[in-house]
């Protein structure tokens, strides 16, 4: 026979009851899941939508401008108010599609200049409007204006594009020899454009509009199919991305 005691089994202790189990309750609850899309995440994700709701607004503000300048001095136009206005339309047309090509090709984190670019632009595009008629010399200088801050938004594309470096290194790689180019022609047209302005007198260009207004719409012209490689390039890397 056994002589070992047999211990009988305790039974579990009562779930506690009242304040006591609330308080346990709470102490022993999950975590909720606090976590969401970082700072960082929320700037990338917002770069592309933020930036052609902008570019859109301040494009049809300008475009709007110039069919008010039509509207009201069209009856008076010569050639060269009419040629001045084509490439002011094309000017409008060419930077919204700066914009969607630099937002589709590139991400980063906005800043102040960001914003301060787009603005300038509709300015100097606001000018390009007004003098379409009567005052040549005053359109060129706000087409260089154009220019100029076509440059200073190449600069900035490219400076801001190397802070992440990671998601932009392939697709800069793949455009770098277009942009290369469209930078040169920025500078060179502005140089061109100021030049002109600033010799108007000097080189009689008044008695000469005709001519001057068909090479600033050649110049357009030029301009905006030197976009036409990169953006192809563009459209076949995302083609074959993986």
């Amino acid at each position: 026979m056994n002589d070992e005691t047999q211990i009988p089994p305790q039974a579990a202790p009562p779930p506690p009851s009242g304040r006591g189990a609330r308080h346990e309750q709470v102490a022993t609850a999950a975590p909720a899941d606090t976590t969401g899309p970082s700072v960082a995440g929320r700037l990338k994700s917002q770069f592309a939508p933020a930036y052609l709701t902008l570019a859109s607004i301040i494009q049809g503000v300008a475009l709007s401008a110039l069919v008010v300048r039509v509207e009201s001095t069209y009856t008076s136009f010569d050639a060269v108010a009419w040629l001045l206005t084509v490439a002011t339309f094309l000017v409008i047309v060419d930077i919204w599609h700066e914009y969607l090509m630099m937002v589709l090709a590139y991400v980063w984190m906005p800043t102040l200049l960001d914003s301060l670019v787009p603005f300038a632009f509709v300015a100097a595009e606001l000018f390009l409007g007004h003098f379409v008629y009567g005052n040549t010399r005053g359109w060129l200088l706000a087409y260089a204006g154009c220019y100029l801050l076509g440059a200073i938004a190449w600069v900035l594309q490219n400076t801001q594009a190397r802070l992440l470096a990671n998601e932009n290194r392939r697709i800069k790689d793949v455009l770098a020899a277009s942009e290369r180019i469209r930078g040169m022609l920025a500078v060179a047209f502005a140089a061109l454009s100021l030049a002109a302005w600033a010799l108007y007198d000097v080189l009689h260009l008044g008695q000469a509009q005709l001519v001057v207004a068909i090479l600033v719409l050649i110049s357009c012209g030029v301009f905006i199919s030197s976009s036409i490689p990169g953006w192809h390039r563009l459209l076949a890397y995302a083609r074959t991305e993986r």
